[in-house]
């Protein structure tokens, strides 16, 4: 054999040979395996991120529903829930984590959406005794909430509320009953003045004097829970009915009524009126015999004329009120006087009350218009004048504080004295 031969085994590179074709190999399959890892990992993560949204899993939503406490049928009209009808309720929610996180986020929006409700029934309060108050606490058992959300919940999931987080403790108040009586208070007794119309086509001004008192033959009572009716319970333990009398009202009311005048109703002395009782919230009261609603009682008014008068007179200013045409250019009335003796008969007990503050005197010039005025120039200026006759004073006088009468019959407020004649003037 020729020491120069070389022999070769298949699969074995011979020595020396090249290893340019093996090395191009293993760099494509090296690039080749890192987008292969890449993709891989990229799928896991895809497929977990997948996963853990519908992995069931359990999530406490804090104070996210509401309980309602109802009381039954047979026990509305003797008690009522004197605490807060509803309290929060953490929810126990089970299920996929994208269904829980979708119905957090709908409970956030619409807080006290999802609810239950909890019927408050005899049962519950047969062995519980009312404190003095006329109030007992019942405790009520998370088992027996009633589910009645508005919330839709997913079919992915359970809800139902976290027990043992709370004890729910609901007072009830109980319904009590009381006689009652009507308080007229300071609307039982007053002054008002009537204005009458006289055969010579003027007018009088009279004083009177009223009383009030309840014609009630039927007693009353009040049913509403305790501390509504023990607030409106005076010393006596009766419940205190009231009414708002207006006697001026009830005066011009029976008259329109029974087709007569003022002081046809005054020469009889008295009214029968029906008067509304003033509500009390959440309470009702009712005939005692046979137990009706009751929203009006009788009130009889009595009048009398005032007689003890005094007389008093003192001066007042002047305050001079003109159109708005005049008022612009800044008018004034040059004759005028500063103020005028006012004389009138008060009650004795009002003497205090004859003051400024109770007593107006105007020179009422606001109906006046430039078309009724003869307006002179003064030569030489930018001065008009116009005189201005058998104009008259006026008073306004405080009705809640004076009860009056004139010493003249012919007098009136709003024609208290002639002035005569007087002058504007006024600079264009």
């Amino acid at each position: 054999m020729s020491g120069g031969a070389q022999t070769s085994v298949s699969g074995m590179r011979a020595p020396g040979a090249s290893r340019r074709g093996e090395t191009r190999r293993q760099e494509r399959w090296v690039g080749f395996g890192w987008s292969v890892h890449i993709v891989i990992l990229a799928l896991a993560v895809l497929l977990w991120w997948i996963a853990r949204d519908m992995v069931a899993v359990s999530q406490q939503l804090k104070d996210a529903g509401r309980v309602r406490f109802e009381l039954s049928e047979s026990l509305q009209g003797e008690w009522r829930i004197f605490s807060q009808t509803q309290l929060p309720v953490t929810l126990d929610v089970s299920g996929p984590t994208k269904e829980i996180n979708e119905f957090a986020a709908e409970l956030d929006q619409n807080p006290g959406r999802f609810a239950y409700r909890y019927e408050i029934t005899p049962a519950d309060i047969e062995r519980l005794v009312p404190d003095r108050r006329q109030q007992i606490q019942l405790t009520a058992d998370i088992r027996s909430f009633q589910a009645t959300s508005d919330a839709v919940v997913p079919a992915e999931l359970t809800v139902r509320p976290l027990g043992g987080e709370r004890v729910f403790v609901v007072t009830l108040e109980r319904f009590i009953q009381r006689d009652a009586h009507v308080d007229l208070g300071p609307g039982s007794k007053g002054q008002i003045q009537v204005t009458l119309n006289r055969r010579d086509g003027r007018t009088e001004t009279r004083a009177y004097a009223y009383t009030a008192e309840v014609n009630q033959e039927r007693a009353m009572e009040v049913w509403g829970p305790a501390s509504l009716v023990e607030a409106n319970t005076d010393s006596n333990g009766l419940a205190r009915l009231k009414v708002s009398i207006d006697a001026r009202q009830v005066l011009d009311n029976f008259a329109k009524s029974e087709n007569l005048t003022v002081e046809q109703v005054l020469e009889q002395g008295s009214v029968l009126s029906i008067v509304q009782l003033l509500p009390i919230d959440g309470v009702e009261v009712r005939d005692k015999e046979q137990r009706r609603p009751v929203a009006t009682v009788p009130v009889k008014v009595n009048y009398s004329r005032l007689q003890d008068y005094v007389q008093v007179s003192d001066d007042f200013d002047v305050e001079v009120v003109f159109p708005n045409w005049l008022a612009q250019k800044s008018a004034r009335v040059e004759n005028l006087p500063t103020s005028i003796p006012v004389a009138l008969k008060i009650l004795s007990s009002q003497r205090p009350d004859f003051t400024a503050q109770n007593v107006h005197v105007r020179l009422d010039l606001s109906s006046l218009n430039n078309t009724d005025l003869e307006i002179q120039v003064v030569e030489g200026t930018n001065i008009k004048r116009a005189k201005v006759l058998n104009w008259y004073y006026s008073l306004d006088i405080n009705t809640e504080r004076l009860t009056y009468e004139f010493f003249n019959e012919n007098v009136t407020a709003d024609q208290y004295l002639p002035i005569g004649e007087i002058t504007i003037a006024w600079t264009e």
